[in-house]
């Protein structure tokens, strides 16, 4: 298939297009700035990548773009807390951005656009009853608190793919990723993680906050595998469920910090905290098993062994 990721010299996007390159599939990122480091890593990968710059909000762009592709994987978005200090773009970004590849998807003939949602969706732990946890699909959409633009735009998208199946025919399906780690990170929480073990990885002193408040992370390894096996799955297999939680592993940077030294004994990472129980209202307690179960295919890592994946892939020269 030819596959189009939005994003795609991003954390998410840049392993994703390597991963389809990988598996067979012709792949093109379009990125509005390309990071020239994942340029360089795609350009090396078996398969065929093509990295062309352009910008979701210009129709003539992703419509260039999307021309004889099969599949779009839109992962084009502004993160996370940045959306509460830039409310105007963001909303330009996250809204019109997603019309715009939905949009052009339909005309020019895609068959399936795989997005990615949030667990922004939820409302924090706190505002769902014990019983209602882990969150699973079914869960009432509340939006973290922390960043509420960013979890409405996150179900507007939902709700935009979803019209569009139903009106075009188009279908729209996707994850709701918890926090995503791994290397490549550079905003959101990705970028406050991977600056923070990195760092402490390669000798410096690294002092990071919000250290007691509680999150859900997820691998960057196991989120593209999620996309790619929904790229590849079979139509009829979604049904009626179209958006699905990836799963993650409760934790604190204070419980990172000490799993990073007993990996890497000599780092030096220290953690302040205010008090803060989670990060940004994010919902910590969220199921993967619908997704695992639709896929087949279990999450590898959790966070001992994603955080030497991690390490280990800062230190490699590659």
């Amino acid at each position: 298939m030819q596959v189009l990721v939005t994003g795609g010299t991003g954390i998410i996007g840049s392993l994703t297009g390597r991963t389809l390159a990988a598996r067979g599939h012709r792949v093109r990122l379009l990125d509005v700035a390309p990071d020239p480091v994942a340029v360089a890593r795609n350009g090396g990968e078996a398969g065929d990548v093509e990295v062309v710059a352009g910008d979701v909000l210009s129709f003539a762009d992703v419509g260039a773009a999307v021309q004889g592709v099969d599949v779009v994987v839109h992962l084009a978005y502004s993160l996370g807390e940045a959306t509460n200090r830039r409310p105007y773009a963001a909303s330009q970004l996250n809204v019109q951005g997603t019309a715009t590849v939905l949009e052009a998807a339909r005309l020019f003939g895609a068959q399936r656009v795989v997005l990615a949602s949030s667990i922004a969706v939820y409302g924090s732990d706190g505002a769902y009853a014990p019983e209602e946890l882990p969150l699973t699909e079914d869960a009432a959409p509340r939006l973290a608190p922390g960043m509420p633009l960013y979890g409405a735009g996150k179900l507007y998208l939902e709700q935009l793919a979803r019209v569009y199946r139903s009106t075009h025919g188009l279908l729209g399906v996707g994850i709701r990723p918890s926090p995503v780690y791994g290397p490549g990170g550079v905003r959101g929480v990705s970028g406050w993680l991977s600056r923070a073990i990195e760092g402490a990885a390669s000798g410096r002193t690294v002092t990071v906050d919000r250290g007691d408040a509680r999150m859900s992370l997820v691998h960057v390894e196991d989120v593209a595998e999620q996309l790619v096996r929904l790229v590849e799955l079979d139509a009829a297999a979604f049904g009626d469920r179209t958006f699905f939680n990836t799963g993650g592993d409760a934790t604190t940077m204070r419980e990172i910090a000490a799993m990073v030294r007993q990996i890497v004994p000599e780092a030096r990472l220290e953690v302040t905290s205010d008090g803060e129980p989670d990060v940004a209202g994010l919902a910590t307690q969220v199921s993967g098993r619908a997704l695992a179960e639709l896929i087949g295919y279990e999450r590898r890592h959790d966070l001992a062994s994603g955080l030497r994946a991690h390490i280990e892939a800062t230190r490699s020269p590659s």
